[in-house]
């Protein structure tokens, strides 16, 4: 009996831990629930495929499909979309998930950009370089438009990780120091990548790992719109 005392420890250990992340699931869920209940986003089936198409626009990738679940909309004007968000890539990889939300700018960029920022909570150091540098890497789920742009030396050091806009474009002449200013503190409340293409701004975030803290995030776009 003694030497099943590894296996027998191994899978008390491993139905702790899947226990525990259900739990940390379910716990997320329902404060997303209030979250969306107190802000009054409501159900908007109806406009899956037009946003699937938006979001298709605002990615450019040619290799991946875009599927949205579940959406909802902000009420009132103007349109703030949530929705989870499915990339489809080839038929051996796993989809990517992710939260994100849309909506239109009152003063967009003037080409297409993806930033990447990161919360305050991470000092800048080694891993913000290779956070960096995994965010702008030749992937396949990256736009097909898009390069790596150089950070303006003041901004360095903040919370804007990576950059990629139009090839040899500057950063200041795409984007307002405002907007600037509003997106790096994004982070803070669950964002990982924010893109705008044709008047749109999509916000997005791991689906598992850094859920939105949506209340806060409403509250920061507030200037953009």
């Amino acid at each position: 009996m003694l030497e099943y005392w590894p296996l027998i420890l191994i899978g008390v250990v491993a139905l702790a831990l899947l226990i525990w992340s259900l739990v940390r699931q379910h716990a997320r869920n329902q404060a997303q629930k209030t979250e969306l209940q107190q802000l009054d986003f409501q159900p908007c089936g109806e406009q899956k495929a037009w946003l699937e198409e938006a979001v298709t626009r605002m990615e450019q990738n040619r290799r991946h499909r875009y599927e949205v679940r579940e959406p909802k909309r902000l009420s009132g004007e103007p349109a703030v979309y949530f929705y989870v968000k499915v990339s489809h890539g080839g038929a051996d990889d796993e989809p990517l998930v992710e939260e994100e939300v849309l909506f239109p700018l009152k003063r967009p960029p003037t080409a297409a950009l993806l930033l990447t920022v990161k919360p305050s909570s991470i000092a800048p150091g080694f891993a913000t370089k290779m956070l960096a540098g995994l965010a702008t890497g030749p992937w396949d789920t990256q736009p097909d438009d898009l390069k790596r742009l150089e950070i303006p030396l003041a901004l360095k050091g903040t919370n804007l990780l990576a950059a990629m806009g139009p090839p040899d474009a500057n950063l200041y002449d795409l984007v307002d120091s405002s907007t600037l200013s509003v997106v790096q503190g994004l982070g803070d409340c669950g964002a990982m990548f924010v893109q705008f293409r044709d008047g749109w701004c999509a916000v997005s975030s791991s689906h598992s790992q850094t859920p939105f803290r949506l209340v806060e995030l409403i509250s920061r776009i507030r200037p953009l719109l």
